[in-house]
């Protein structure tokens, strides 16, 4: 053997182990995520939080964004905390964890937004976003289904009872797939939407999309907006909950 081609050889060796190396170095997501949870639990915060956003860039999925935000809470940053936990209730509306935390961080939080919303819009609200929009459709369906077992039963029954049933029956469970399919529009279109955003740290509202513009007022770390102009390369128009607006810097903030 020449001495070339052992130096090929050779070469082709160390390159194919350092390639089997780093494969081995590369964690599965089921692997990432027992590490990330091993980390949290030994109070090491901000390394598990890097390894839950490291799995969330392959995809987000509700239980990792709920631990990201508890990391996030734990590490006192309540921006990224409440960002995440509302990106995880998107996913799982109906989730009792993250809604008990998501309240909890919002209660930290400096800027007190009363909601000009009476008591039937919030209670609207909060039934629509008991559940996702993929849940609410199977809610439709399943009454759409039922709804013409009770139409068969009214049409096709001798007996008057039955019919009554029927008929009755059927006039409910329209409303329940009228419902489910408003509740459904309504939820999709919040989580697709993509016009909410969290303030990450304390941000001067201004009346025009620039730095000479006058300051209405201020924004604190965790405080939830509305994005209503989004055209412009720095500045966003934002709308808070008791109807002031204003522009804001985008660096400031981030979309749910």
């Amino acid at each position: 053997m020449t001495l070339h081609r052992f130096v090929i050889i050779v070469a082709m060796f160390v390159c194919t182990s350092g390639f089997a190396a780093a494969a081995s170095h590369e964690l599965l997501p089921q692997e990432l995520k027992a590490t990330a949870d091993s980390l949290y639990a030994a109070q090491q915060y901000e390394a598990a939080a890097n390894l839950y956003e490291k799995l969330c860039k392959e995809g987000e999925i509700a239980e990792v964004l709920y631990n990201l935000g508890n990391a996030y809470y734990r590490m006192h940053d309540l921006g990224h905390a409440i960002l995440n936990y509302e990106r995880a209730a998107k996913l799982s509306p109906s989730d009792g964890d993250i809604r008990f935390n998501l309240s909890l961080a919002r209660g930290k939080t400096i800027d007190k937004i009363e909601s000009p919303d009476n008591f039937f819009v919030n209670g609207f609200k909060s039934v629509i976003n008991r559940y996702t929009s993929d849940s609410w459709g199977r809610v439709a369906i399943g009454a759409f289904v039922l709804m013409c077992l009770m139409f068969l039963l009214y049409r096709f029954s001798s007996r008057m009872l039955l019919r009554k049933i029927g008929f009755f029956g059927a006039m409910v469970l329209l409303l329940f797939v009228i419902m489910g399919n408003v509740f459904a529009y309504f939820q999709k279109k919040d989580a697709m939407g993509g016009t909410t955003a969290i303030v990450m740290n304390v941000s001067e509202i201004k009346s025009s999309p620039s730095e000479s513009g006058s300051t209405l007022f201020k924004l604190h770390e965790g405080t939830k907006v509305t994005v209503l102009d989004n055209s412009m390369r720095e500045w966003a128009k934002i709308v808070i909950s008791d109807g002031k607006t204003g522009w804001i810097h985008k660096d400031s903030m981030e979309r749910i």
